[in-house]
């Protein structure tokens, strides 16, 4: 499986559209990823943790009105139509540079969970499961706290990413981000070998 780096600069191409599957209550991502996180949740569930989706794919003109949502809220509130957009940006991606536009992407909560998620969600048992489990099962935390520099985009400890074994493991374990994973990628390739070659 290539992995596609989806953000503001590196967008979805006009009419991507992948093969989905239902992974429950109506949430959709691609194959793979709904195969995988039905069985994560299903694990999870078997120690203790029940997970609940609240988001998976998103078609492009549903990620538009998030945005346009968002950014009027800004607006009402005083800010300027650029600064809005800045900041609406940092936390809810452009229509056609979000992961769920791919279907790649989910987010998590606590079955509890009541209102706006919230950082607040890193003090629960199931991120902290998720934080120590994700990666078996081919999820990435996409947004990690202290790395927004390098993503663009706020901490999110409930938004996950699916890219597979072995990268999801690697990914983790040394506690980079998808880009600088791709990075290393890109000049072990140039070096001679695969990276996904390599033992992680």
């Amino acid at each position: 499986m290539k992995i596609l780096l989806i953000n503001s600069e590196n967008r979805l191409p006009d009419g991507y559209q992948p093969f989905l599957a239902e992974v429950v209550d109506g949430y959709y991502l691609e194959r793979q990823a709904a195969h995988a996180m039905k069985r994560m949740i299903c694990d999870a569930a078997c120690s203790g943790i029940k997970l609940r989706v609240f988001s998976a794919y998103r078609s492009v003109a549903y990620q538009c009105g998030l945005f346009d949502e968002d950014m009027n809220r800004y607006v009402k509130m005083g800010y300027s139509n650029d600064e809005a957009y800045k900041k609406t940006a940092q936390s809810i991606a452009l229509p056609g540079s979000s992961e769920h536009n791919a279907g790649l992407a989910v987010d998590l909560s606590t079955i509890e969970w009541v209102g706006e998620i919230t950082e607040e969600f890193e003090k629960t048992d199931e991120f902290r499961w998720l934080y120590e489990n994700a990666c078996r099962y081919g999820y990435i935390l996409r947004y990690p706290r202290g790395k927004e520099h390098i993503t663009g985009i706020t901490y999110e400890p409930w938004h996950y990413r699916y890219v597979g074994i072995p990268h999801s493991v690697f990914i983790s374990r040394h506690n980079i981000t998808l880009e600088e994973y791709l990075r290393v990628a890109c000049c072990s390739e140039h070096q001679g070998y695969s990276h996904e070659s390599k033992k992680v």
